[in-house]
Formats: C-alpha cells, sequence, structure tokens
C-alpha cells in the first residue's frame, strides 16, 4: 500500500533534519540553560514535532537528570511544557513536605517536577489509566524516592467506569454508575492508600488534576487523610463535576489556610506548617543508578573483576589487598555545600576462613588535608555502620576516600569482600 502524500495529508513526513535540529537545540539549551530564547525555540520545535509526527519521543532538560518520554499527537507537550518551561510548580513554599502524593498523575511530568524540587519527600504518583501508567512508569523510573501505583482514587473502594474523554488521555471523567461490565477500572480512598504506602494514612502535600474525580476524593472534609496537609494544590474541574469546587473547599478552613489561584489550580497553603525543616543540603550518594555520570578513580585497586565492582546501584565491594599492601582505595570528587555528616553501611561477605578487614573512609579537601575520617574492622559475615561529622560550614570542593586493608598480622587476603553500603553524604 502506497503511503500517503504528505501535501494531501497537511502534515510532514518525519525527515533527518526534525533529529537534527532537536539534537542541536538540546546541545544549545545544555550550553546555557538561563537562556529564555533558546528554551522558547526548543519547546517552539517539539510543538511542530508532536503536531506533525506520530510515535514516543523524547525531551531533554538540563535541570533533569534524565530525558522524558511524550507522546505525539496527544496533550503531553503542552502539560509538559506548563510544568517545565511555564513553571506552574514554583510555589513559594513555607512547608518542607516529606511526603507527597500526586493524584492523576497522568505522564509523570508533575511528579518528575516535585521530585526535582523536593529532593527529600517520598512521593506517590497514583494513575489510573493503563496507558498513561506505562509513561509515568518510565518517566520515573530514575527517581528512587518515587513510587507509583495503578489505580483511581475516590471516597471509598469501588469499580470506576469511564464516563467521558474530553482531551485524549489527560481528562477522562469516571464514574461509580453504569453497567459491572464497563466498570472496570479499580479505586480506593486515599487514605487506605497511604496506609498501604506506610504513611500512616497521610500526607503533607496532595497536588490533584483528576478530571473532576476531585469531588469525590476530598467528598469528607474531616476524613483523616487530611489532618496533615500543609500544602494542596487542586485543579477544579466544575465543568466536569458540578459542586467539586465546593467539596475541595470545605477541606480547607479559612482560618488554617491561605488560599489563592496558581496556574489554574487552586492552591491551599497552611498558615503555620505543621511540617517546617531548616534548608538541608542535598543528599549527595557516592554511588548512584540513576542516568548521568559521576566520576570516581580507584588507586592500589587489583586489575581482577571482583576487586572493585558496584552493586545494587549504590553499593560497592573493595577489595584489600595481600597483607603488607597499601590500602585498596576509591576516590569520589564532591562539591560542599554545608554536609555535616559521612555515612555508609559494611558488610564483610566473605566466608570464613576469610581475614578481618579494617575499613577506612575520610573527607579531603583537594591538598589532602583531612576534614574527618572513621575506621572500623569486621570479621567474616559481619555488617557494620561508619559514620562521622563533619566540620560546620564545610563547602566547596573535595573528595571522599573509601578504603580497605587487612587487620594487622593476617596471613592472606582470600575470601575478604569488603563491601560499603549506600555510602553518601547528608
Amino acid at each position: 500500500m502506497p503511503e500517503p502524500d504528505p501535501a494531501q495529508t497537511g502534515r510532514s513526513p518525519a525527515t533527518p533534519s526534525d533529529a537534527a535540529r532537536k539534537a542541536e537545540l538540546e546541545a544549545a539549551l545544555a550550553a546555557a540553560p538561563a537562556d529564555r530564547a533558546r528554551r522558547s525555540a526548543y519547546y517552539e520545535h517539539l510543538f511542530r514535532l508532536a503536531a506533525t509526527h506520530a510515535g514516543l519521543a523524547t525531551v531533554v532538560l538540563p535541570e533533569l537528570m534524565a530525558p522524558l518520554y511524550f507522546r505525539t499527537g496527544t496533550p503531553d507537550i503542552s502539560m509538559l511544557a506548563a510544568v517545565y518551561r511555564d513553571e506552574s510548580l514554583a510555589i513559594e513554599m513555607r512547608a518542607t513536605p516529606q511526603r507527597i502524593l500526586v493524584i492523576g498523575a497522568y505522564a509523570g511530568y508533575t511528579t518528575v517536577d516535585l521530585a526535582r524540587r523536593h529532593p527529600r519527600a517520598a512521593l506517590l504518583a497514583v494513575e489510573p489509566l493503563a496507558d498513561n501508567f506505562r509513561l509515568l512508569s518510565a518517566n520515573t523510573t530514575p527517581y528512587r524516592h518515587v513510587r507509583v501505583a495503578q489505580t483511581a482514587l475516590w471516597h471509598s473502594a469501588t469499580r470506576l467506569a469511564a464516563n467521558g474523554r474530553y482531551q485524549a488521555d489527560w481528562a477522562v471523567r469516571l464514574t461509580d454508575e453504569g453497567p459491572d461490565s464497563e466498570r472496570v477500572i479499580s479505586a480506593m480512598a486515599p487514605g487506605d492508600l497511604l496506609m498501604r504506602a506506610g504513611w500512616s494514612g497521610t500526607a503533607d502535600m496532595v497536588v490533584c488534576d483528576a478530571a473532576g474525580a476531585e469531588r469525590e476524593i476530598f467528598a469528607d472534609p474531616l476524613a483523616p487523610w487530611l489532618r496533615n496537609l500543609d500544602v494542596a494544590l487542586v485543579r477544579v474541574h466544575e465543568q466536569l463535576a458540578a459542586g467539586a469546587g465546593a467539596a475541595v473547599s470545605a477541606c480547607f478552613d479559612e482560618a488554617t489556610f491561605e488560599r489563592r489561584s496558581h496556574a489554574g489550580m487552586e492552591l491551599f497553603l497552611r498558615r503555620t506548617p505543621l511540617t517546617a525543616l531548616p534548608p538541608a543540603p542535598p543528599e549527595w550518594p557516592l554511588l548512584r543508578a540513576e542516568p548521568g555520570l559521576a566520576p570516581f578513580s580507584l588507586r592500589d585497586v587489583a586489575p581482577y573483576a571482583w576487586a572493585f565492582f558496584v552493586f545494587d546501584g549504590t553499593n560497592c565491594q573493595l577489595h584489600p589487598n595481600p597483607p603488607g599492601g597499601v590500602p585498596a582505595r576509591a576516590i569520589f570528587p564532591v562539591l560542599l555545600a554545608g554536609h555535616t555528616r559521612f555515612a555508609s553501611g559494611l558488610h564483610h561477605a566473605g566466608a570464613p576462613p576469610a581475614a578481618p578487614v579494617l575499613f577506612g573512609a575520610s573527607v579531603q579537601r583537594e591538598d589532602g588535608s583531612v576534614l574527618a575520617r572513621a575506621e572500623a574492622t569486621l570479621t567474616s559475615r559481619e555488617t557494620g555502620m561508619l559514620a562521622f561529622a563533619l566540620p560546620d560550614g564545610a563547602s566547596g570542593p573535595a573528595r571522599v576516600v573509601l578504603q580497605t586493608e587487612l587487620a594487622s598480622g593476617v596471613p592472606h587476603n582470600q575470601l575478604a569482600w569488603a563491601r560499603f553500603i549506600e555510602p553518601k553524604l547528608t
């Protein structure tokens, strides 16, 4: 079957120049992330691709650790641009949310931006529609503090049907009415979901864009899951669900919450937050499984596969050298920004008759001066912890040195499988 003539369809065929232009704009934006003209040109090109092609594409932004997927011919690019070009989540926060619930997470664009803005918070993103959920899972996979759940939220556990599709897979109105054969989407109460997540049935922040289901989600102003909320950002779809605005407003007493409009949504801020923590430096894991390259170097490590390797993304084995040898070391460049503590789990994974291992860690300036250090000796099959405090106000370029050596007087280094578990600065 011959392909349709682009002149007759009004659409342009995919051409190598489209991909080349996209890569060119991404490189330009990476070189100057704050250049608004470059960012605008990039989004203009993405909108054109979305309007003239079918398929799955990526957005590469300098502020994100991994590309985001979007579906062309859908509202995906509009939603993505609202979050990352127009900064719809740039909220002046009073609270420091530790648990963030995202309802109607769609393809994950809001969730990823919240994960970026709140790196120490745990996030739970909820999306009922299967195709959206697949993309949500792909987009949030690089972020270990994000969990996802394929379910709808309602005032109680039930099964729902799609009652109307208003804008592709973005605005799909759900209903608990209709024949059982059509009610194929599972739903649960927010508090039940939060209990299953291990959050004691509550969250600190909720972001909700649920195509009218907000009327049922916020149906009970006295629901226990609402009691610890410091921040709520809710898109109200009054045209899809009459009374949705009143139901949401009833959950946030004016004496307790300040209300304002923000990016087409209703924002409720607790006047005196329940969770307001002092600013903290970003957690710095030395080893990471997320996209992006974090450099390190090895020194005096034997040239064998088992001498050094990374496993489970955030852990490593650093095998000690034979008796009388120098310590085996792994060196990680870091940028201190008020970090106050180093910590790492330890594990001697070797079976008897493996020799005891002396584990060491230090934080050093670039000139080699030591800011802090600690050591611990573990015997076969033993686990432990290595932790120490850093001087107040530590900042600037530095390096973390992990090292292992045999305890004194042992005859060999066989089976001395020395492992650092999630070493990091906080």
